[in-house]
C-alpha cells in the first residue's frame, strides 16, 4: 500500500474531524464553565468538556493566581479575539479579577492545569481538564 493512494482518504478524515473555526461557532449555544481560583485551589479541580463543543471558560480569582494549561490552549480552538488573553498558555489574574475565554474543546484528552505563582502548585493548586 502506498501513502499516495490513501492520501485523499486521510485528508478527508482530517477535514471531517477538524473543529469548526472558532469564529464560525454559534456562541449562543456555548456552555459556560466557571472556575474559581482561591488560596491553593481551583474550584472545580476537574473541568469536563465534550470534544468539538463550544465553551466560555470563565475564570475568577480571589487572590493573585494564574491558570496555566499550555497543552490545552494549544490544542483548543480559541476565538481569535481571546487568544491574547491566554498568551503562552497562561492567564494571570489579580485579586478580584475575572476573564472569559471562548473556545471549542479539542479532541478527547486530559490536560494539566496549575497555578504558576511561587509554591502554589506545590501546595495543591492544580487541576485537570478532561475532554471526552
Amino acid at each position: 500500500m502506498s501513502f499516495a493512494r490513501h492520501a485523499p482518504l486521510a485528508l478527508a478524515l482530517l477535514v471531517a474531524y477538524a473543529p469548526a473555526p472558532a469564529q464560525d461557532v454559534d456562541w449562543g449555544k456555548a456552555a459556560r464553565i466557571e472556575v474559581a481560583m482561591s488560596n491553593f485551589k481551583f474550584n472545580p479541580d476537574a473541568i469536563r468538556m465534550k470534544a468539538g463543543q463550544p465553551y466560555i471558560l470563565h475564570l475568577s480569582s480571589t487572590g493573585g493566581h494564574s491558570f496555566e494549561a499550555k497543552a490545552f490552549f494549544t490544542a483548543a480552538n480559541v476565538l481569535p479575539a481571546d487568544r491574547i488573553k491566554a498568551a503562552n498558555g497562561r492567564i494571570d489574574l489579580k485579586s478580584g479579577a475575572s476573564v472569559d475565554i471562548s473556545l471549542v474543546a479539542p479532541g478527547p484528552a486530559s490536560f494539566d492545569v496549575r497555578c504558576t505563582h511561587f509554591m502554589h502548585a506545590g501546595f495543591g493548586m492544580t487541576a485537570k481538564i478532561i475532554v471526552d
